[in-house]
């Protein structure tokens, strides 16, 4: 870990962060004081499960995922986290428990990193601290609904269609067979699938 952060890694996390609130220059200043630099190569962990989580990142270069894995090895992919997101286990960080899934590099990949209480005081700190707090939960629980939505009631190749749309800078990027996890279908299907859109 390492102090010396990049000044596009802190554009690219001011201008995420403005897509919810405003940020006053002594809040700006404060914040970027409690912040990390962490450099991870493919293949690395972010966090395991079973993991203690006390940070959350946010990827300014590079590509994670998040997955389960159940007792034969087996995983499932929960999401993945590109550039201009946040990457955490926050039931680990809320409640202090293990987590519940792990974290992977897929790319070698930079995150800004800020301990859960550092977190804190920032949120103590001022306004437009609590408020992005609430804008960015919201944003995480509509995206969550609409998800579970579209996989009760959308078809293999309609689950397919919703993730080239809505995130085309992913699908060369990502093994097909991680896109077939995470869409709950199998490599086969997908390949049937991909097949009918050419």
């Amino acid at each position: 870990m390492t102090k010396k952060i990049n000044t596009k890694h802190l554009e690219a996390l001011k201008k995420y962060l403005s897509t919810f609130i405003d940020i006053p220059f002594q809040e700006w200043a404060f914040f970027t004081s409690v912040l990390n630099v962490r450099k991870f190569e493919k293949d690395e962990f972010y966090f395991r499960h079973g993991d203690a989580v006390d940070e959350v990142g946010f990827v300014v270069e590079g590509l994670f995922y998040n997955f389960y894995s159940n007792k034969k090895g087996e995983s499932s992919v929960k999401y993945f986290v590109a550039e201009g997101s946040s990457i955490a286990c926050l039931s680990s960080l809320i409640l202090n428990i293990p987590a519940s899934f792990s974290g992977q590099a897929l790319e070698d990949s930079i995150l800004l990193t800020i301990k859960y209480r550092d977190l804190q005081k920032v949120f103590l700190r001022h306004s437009c601290w609590e408020r992005m707090g609430r804008l960015s939960a919201e944003k995480l629980y509509i995206e969550k609904e609409v998800r579970e939505e579209r996989f009760l009631r959308a078809d293999a190749r309609e689950k397919y269609e919703y993730f080239v749309n809505e995130h085309p800078n992913l699908v060369n990027r990502l093994p097909q067979y991680l896109i077939a996890s995470y869409l709950g279908i199998t490599p086969v299907t997908l390949s049937r699938v991909r097949k009918k859109r050419t």
